[in-house]
């Protein structure tokens, strides 16, 4: 099967065929075009399989959600035939499957990667609007790994906290641990949760940091 990209080139399954010569400015001009369709592949082969979710193939998961496009799957039969068709893989199909039923178009950033809506994907919607578009904004823009883990500590990292040095390679890093601290604290909501506690829950809380305190406390007299 031939898709004809203008008069002069046609995408083959091997390959693109150059039928006459190009002039720079055509091959140059088609750049754009092949970064969009590397780009847009696996939202595209993903929306077409929740088309046949939602169209053709609708299995509720969980009863009570049958209307829900966000709680159907297409059954294993069907992602066999569309493995053999496609010839991509079962969990290649499942994946982009995953992402765009998860992530609809209404939320994607096209100034993101598809791996970027896979990460996000597992999050609640508002929460994927806040991430990409942090991950997005011109001052902090957001490397996939980055995204990554900036959701798993609740807060962006700066990418100094991503790299360890070929020193530390091998040794345990106190880093994950803090941010999963501050993670923790700004999930249950830091200065809020201490207004709704009472006076007791507060200093449990102050009793199961003292291991922390006493490490603080042992790095600050280290240093007098």
């Amino acid at each position: 099967m031939l898709t004809q990209i203008n008069e002069k080139v046609a995408i083959t399954p091997s390959g693109l065929r150059f039928d006459t010569d190009l002039t720079f400015e055509e091959w140059s001009a088609m750049a754009p075009q092949i970064g969009t369709a590397l780009k847009s592949l696996a939202f595209v082969i993903g929306d077409w399989l929740v088309y046949g979710e939602e169209r053709f193939a609708a299995q509720p998961c969980i009863p009570g959600l049958e209307d829900d496009p966000r709680h159907v799957r297409i059954s294993s039969d069907r992602y066999v035939a569309t493995q053999v068709a496609t010839g991509l893989d079962m969990t290649t199909l499942k994946n982009y499957a995953y992402v765009s039923r998860r992530v609809p178009m209404s939320l994607r950033n096209d100034l993101l990667s598809w791996e970027h809506h896979k990460v996000v994907a597992k999050l609640a919607t508002d929460k994927q609007t806040e991430w990409l578009t942090t991950a997005a904004s011109e001052a902090e823009r957001l490397s996939v790994r980055r995204l990554r883990a900036s959701i798993t500590s609740g807060r962006v990292l700066s990418p100094e906290e991503l790299s360890i040095p070929p020193s530390e390679q091998g040794v345990t890093n106190h880093i994950p641990s803090i941010n999963r601290l501050c993670g923790w604290w700004k999930q249950i909501g830091g200065t809020d949760w201490i207004k709704t506690r009472s006076r007791e829950q507060i200093a449990a809380l102050l009793r199961d940091f003292e291991p922390v305190l006493s490490i603080i406390n042992q790095l600050n007299t280290s240093t007098k």
